[in-house]
């Protein structure tokens, strides 16, 4: 796809919006997800050096979450550059991407938008070992969500009928027989994490208490699971979200944005060592999955994160068999962010 071609949506964007544009896409294609990671908040800072004080800035964000308290973060990062902040929802501004989006001034929501709950899974040292096959010298480990847990509990109570104090003892011995009590206990921690962080964000342009509370208990404790999406007419009437509604011209813009990025990153296609292998015996493969750019003095500056991965087909004959089977090995080369300036690796 065309560098060119992000750069001028970008700049038109900036005309609309009154000011810069910053984008972050972080993907969800399956084999190559990516999420918001603490080492983003560095790169989000150089850009932010180079695009210097606005009084507006708008930050266009596609993601499917990642850590919330590096949302948290780079919202107040965000803040230390402009007076008023926007946040552009094209389509998904999952989790932590909601989390975002409610320290904006302005949220405004392509009519594609989706939302969702800002309760977190919790992933410790603690949390049970996923069944299954495991790779070599690697253990899986199950990610225990609030909601889970939450539900179980309600489970016992709501359903089975348990209502007293001994009956629910014996209920969470149940549960911490599964699950460790550290990870309950990190569940738990993470839960009152995530209401602090969306009151204190939506307190700093929100003077309604009331409404404030609201909104965080919508949004971390009611609704039925972390992968509930809502669209923009429910973040209205039924969370009670300022959110705005772009005019068509600036929703086709936003949209059009993130097809650039969805073709470029291959949001849609699962990756597949052996179709990117095909008939070759060895290739060498970049996968591009998330990005950080921004336009400064007519350039697109970007950084890129990156899976350099060599794919080789190699035959092995399973213990026990005498059939050989061909099958598609990978060794990465270099994973991590690289800068670039218009499409050009620096």
């Amino acid at each position: 796809m065309s560098t060119q071609e992000r750069k001028d949506l970008i700049e038109k964007l900036q005309e609309k919006t009154g000011g810069p544009v910053l984008a972050i896409v972080t993907g969800d294609r399956q084999g190559m997800e990516t999420r918001i990671a603490p080492d983003i908040l560095a790169l989000v800072s150089e850009h932010l050096t180079r695009i210097g004080w606005a009084e507006q800035l708008a930050l266009f964000l596609y993601t499917p979450g990642g850590d919330t308290i590096v949302g948290w973060g780079l919202v107040n990062l965000v803040l230390q550059y402009c007076t008023r902040f926007k946040v552009l929802v094209p389509f998904r501004a999952l989790s932590c991407g909601t989390l975002i989006a409610l320290g904006a001034d302005e949220i405004i929501v392509g009519k594609h938008g989706l939302l969702s709950p800002v309760d977190p899974s919790v992933a410790s040292p603690f949390n049970p070992i996923a069944l299954g096959p495991q790779m070599p010298g690697a253990v899986n480990l199950l990610p225990v969500s609030v909601e889970d847990m939450v539900g179980f509990l309600d489970l016992a109570q709501k359903e089975i009928g348990l209502k007293t104090e001994e009956s629910m003892v014996q209920v969470l011995s149940i549960l911490a027989q599964h699950v460790h009590p550290m990870a309950l206990g990190a569940v738990y921690r993470a839960r009152e994490q995530s209401n602090s962080l969306a009151r204190s964000l939506l307190l700093r342009h929100m003077d309604d208490e009331a409404k404030v509370e609201r909104i965080v208990k919508k949004l971390t404790q009611e609704l039925p699971t972390h992968n509930y999406l809502i669209g923009r007419a429910e973040a209205v009437d039924q969370m009670e979200l300022d959110i705005s509604l772009p005019d068509d011209d600036l929703d086709k813009l936003m949209w059009e944005l993130y097809k650039e990025y969805e073709g470029w990153l291959q949001l849609t296609r699962p990756a597949s060592p052996e179709l990117d292998l095909g008939a070759e015996g060895q290739k060498r493969v970049k996968y591009e999955r998330a990005v950080v750019e921004s336009v400064h003095d007519g350039a697109l500056v970007q950084h890129v994160f990156v899976s350099d991965k060599e794919l080789r087909r190699i035959q092995a004959t399973p213990p026990g068999t005498q059939m050989v089977l061909e099958q598609v090995i990978d060794r990465t080369i270099y994973q991590g962010w690289v800068a670039a300036k218009d499409g050009e690796v620096l």
